[in-house]
């Protein structure tokens, strides 16, 4: 069974009621390990090496992930080269920081994209994302989405920093329980 498969197993057997409860007791009690980018880039990683793909990035199996990639001007948090010639380019922001940290992103995926479409000659399309955990309020959220949208950038909003880290140490601790 590849390792795909037996994180897919191990997730099914999880209780996700139980799940939820022992990630909102942790983020209530603030015992939960805190978040930077290079972490929220680690759970894009994971999520992508147990198989869970975003529809919104057409991604598929066969596509090839690259993290930190770097250009002239910058470096790019991922990159996926897509079976059918295309590429995305995905900036990853922390909304713990506010929001102009957020919306600065989408220039930067915007530069990362231009230098990876004038650099790789092969390369049909590139589109522009931007990940980032919630900066604070749906408000905010909406505000940063819509923007996103009128710049041309795909949108990939996450939950905040804290409840990612919160759940992610939830499901060890229920995974490690299990196992026990």
């Amino acid at each position: 069974m590849s390792a795909p498969d037996q994180t897919q197993s191990i997730l099914k057997t999880l209780n996700i009621d139980e799940l939820e409860k022992k990630s909102a007791e942790l983020l209530a009690s603030g015992q939960h390990d805190h978040f930077v980018e290079s972490d929220i880039v680690q759970a894009f990683r994971e999520s992508i090496s147990c198989g869970i793909f975003d529809e919104r990035l057409r991604m598929g199996a066969a596509d090839t992930v690259v993290y930190e990639m770097p250009f002239k001007f910058g470096r790019a948090d991922i990159v996926i080269f897509h079976i059918d010639g295309s590429a995305t380019v995905i900036e990853v922001k922390d909304g713990a920081k506010g929001y102009k940290h957020v919306v600065s992103g989408i220039g930067q995926a915007g530069l990362y994209a231009a230098q990876l479409a004038m650099s790789q000659g092969a390369i049909k399309r590139v589109r522009k994302c931007l990940l980032w955990t919630s900066a604070g309020s749906c408000e905010v959220d909406g505000v940063i989405e819509i923007t996103c949208e009128q710049a041309s950038v795909i949108a990939l909003p996450w939950q905040s920093t804290a409840s990612l880290a919160a759940t992610r140490k939830a499901i060890i601790q229920m995974i490690l329980g299990e196992v026990r």
